[in-house]
């Protein structure tokens, strides 16, 4: 049978205070945002916040290039679809919208591929994002060099 009255053994909760600790409670909460919620600021000054505190902010730097990287992919297909829409010619446009999904595919994969690489740190991590947009850009340069026109 259980007694639910008053226990005559409570003591109440003793406060303790730790005078080697000088820090703010609001030192010890960190909200947890998600890189993509951030802005390249925001992300760079929480990057360097992880930094002192000795977390591994490898995938994080690797976002944070991605976020300058990511929008030239834009500009980067554009300088790969001229040379496919001077040399079309005669084929159907069913095959130009194949070209340019497998061309988006490709692009996507060695994104991902790249992006991997560097956040385990095989890459650095300016190298891990601007890599598929240089790369894209010189198979597109070149492919412009040599259309005939």
């Amino acid at each position: 049978m259980r007694d639910l009255g008053p226990r005559s053994d409570y003591h109440p909760f003793a406060n303790t205070t730790f005078t080697e600790i000088h820090e703010e409670p609001g030192y010890f909460k960190k909200e947890s945002v998600q890189s993509q919620e951030m802005n390249f600021s925001q992300l760079d000054r929480y990057i360097q916040d992880l930094g002192q505190s000795g977390f591994d902010t490898t995938s994080l730097r690797v976002a944070l290039w991605h976020k300058l990287a990511y929008p030239l992919t834009a500009i980067v297909m554009a300088v790969l679809a001229i040379p496919f829409s001077l040399t079309m010619g005669r084929r159907s446009s069913l095959t130009g919208i194949a070209v340019a999904i497998a061309v988006a595919g490709a692009y996507l994969s060695i994104d991902g591929l790249f992006g991997a690489m560097g956040n385990v740190a095989y890459l650095p991590a300016i190298v891990a994002a601007w890599s598929p947009d240089i790369l894209f850009c010189f198979v597109g340069g070149y492919m412009l060099l040599r259309t005939p026109t």
